[in-house]
């Protein structure tokens, strides 16, 4: 009401009411922000496609997001370092791991970084081997736990590594 100088009474012109629309839908779409936010984190990307299902113009999207940023609310490199640990610590690979960021929109300038933070991957890659291969003989068996690697986003040559960290710890051989 102090923005556009509102008492009781006034008659209002198209333009002011307009204005005053536009501020509603903006506080609007501001809480909403905060309330997804506050729920769990996200990128400006993701943000964005929520507020555009919600009505938000072009201009209200870029507003929201770069005021959520300015006020602490919205850090893509750390939502970046959370989901590479988050896919991390469920057995998944580099390959799936981008994906991920992929997916969840998350600026390229930030992967880099975030990815810099991964561990090896062989003790993921030995634990899943050791759940799922309980015949080291058995070919078909581990051409299922090879593919299964491979689509959760390892390298075909770290699955290859893995496989003979297998072979060794089982003393078996072609």
């Amino acid at each position: 009401m102090a923005d556009h100088a509102l008492y009781q009474g006034m008659e209002l012109e198209e333009e002011t009411l307009e204005a005053l629309k536009a501020a509603a839908s903006t506080a609007l779409l501001r809480e909403r922000a905060v309330g997804w936010l506050s729920h769990r984190p996200m990128s400006a990307g993701e943000l964005k496609e929520r507020l555009r299902a919600k009505g938000a113009t072009p201009d209200q999207e870029e507003a929201i997001a770069a005021w959520v940023q300015d006020i602490g609310l919205l850090n893509e490199l750390d939502y970046a370092k959370a989901l590479v640990r988050h896919y991390q610590a469920k057995g998944y690979g580099l390959y799936k791991i981008k994906d991920a960021l992929y997916r969840r929109r998350v600026p390229r300038e930030h992967w880099e970084e975030a990815l810099g933070e991964m561990e090896e991957p062989d003790d993921a890659i030995d634990r899943f081997l050791a759940k799922r291969v309980t015949d080291p003989t058995d070919r078909k068996q581990l051409k299922k736990a090879s593919d299964a690697l491979a689509r959760r986003g390892f390298s075909w040559s770290q699955v290859s590594e893995g496989m003979e960290r297998l072979r060794e710890r089982t003393d078996w051989r072609d």
